[in-house]
């Protein structure tokens, strides 16, 4: 039987760092009023949907998102303890380090860019991560959360959505799994600039796992331990498909 999960993903409210345009990388700000009022907006957007699965980044700034997004949905537990220790918190979707420019102005990065003769995608500050890591770890936590479904849709008996994920992290990190899910899948978005990651967008996407693996796929989604070269070249999850479908921004 064909099965298949809805995943949305969030990028967290403004913070005082977004406002001032400065790297913040893994530094563990809190949103401001205005990151507040937006993650109350898209919670408000989303509290119609039945979020089986609730995922955040364990920075401050991606989990307050979240359980603000959580408070407002009709499907959630209105006791704040329990909804907070149902959503679960996951380092493998931090933002992209930047090490030694973190907490400094953006341009510090457009700058040491240049002068390295790359573009800021490609650049690596010391002691930052690259975005090839970035996108490793990424894939790391999809991995992982594919199985878990795949694990969960196997005990349904009907065709069909079995799972509606949300998950809520960062710019660059939704940025790379746009850009991870159209290197792997073809999943494109219809928008222009494609991966364009205001503060609380939503970024939608539907996955759709094979129909047959002879009883068990689950064994496809263990992680692999891949050189960054292999990683390039290897087919991910064979027989998964994910089309992109929505891509919003709210203010």
């Amino acid at each position: 039987m064909s099965k298949k999960f809805h995943l949305t993903l969030v990028r967290h409210g403004e913070t005082d760092y977004n406002l001032k345009r400065m790297l913040q990388g893994q530094v563990d700000i809190p949103l401001n009023e205005t990151g507040l009022m937006q993650a109350n907006a898209v919670g408000k957007y989303l509290a119609e949907e039945k979020i089986s699965h609730w995922y955040s980044s364990d920075l401050k700034r991606a989990f307050e998102t979240c359980k603000l997004i959580k408070s407002q949905n009709k499907h959630g537990q209105s006791n704040e303890e329990a909804s907070t220790m149902q959503i679960k918190s996951d380092s493998r979707i931090r933002e992209r380090s930047f090490g030694v420019l973190e907490g400094k102005p953006s341009s510090e990065l457009y700058q040491a860019a240049k002068r390295a003769r790359l573009g800021p995608r490609e650049y690596t500050a010391e002691g930052g991560e690259s975005e090839m890591q970035l996108r490793k770890r990424a894939e790391e936590f999809y991995r992982a959360l594919f199985k878990q479904i795949y694990e969960e849709c196997s005990n349904h008996n009907t065709d069909g959505y079995c799972a509606n994920v949300l998950v809520v992290a960062h710019g660059g990190l939704i940025d790379s799994t746009c850009r991870l899910f159209n290197a792997k899948f073809g999943c494109q978005f219809k928008r222009n600039p494609p991966y364009f990651v205001g503060n609380c967008s939503t970024s939608c996407f539907v996955v759709n796992f094979p129909p047959s693996c002879n009883g068990d796929c689950s064994t496809q989604f263990e992680e692999r331990d891949d050189s960054l070269d292999d990683y390039l070249t290897n087919n991910w999850l064979d027989g998964v498909t994910i089309k992109c479908t929505k891509l919003d921004h709210y203010q």
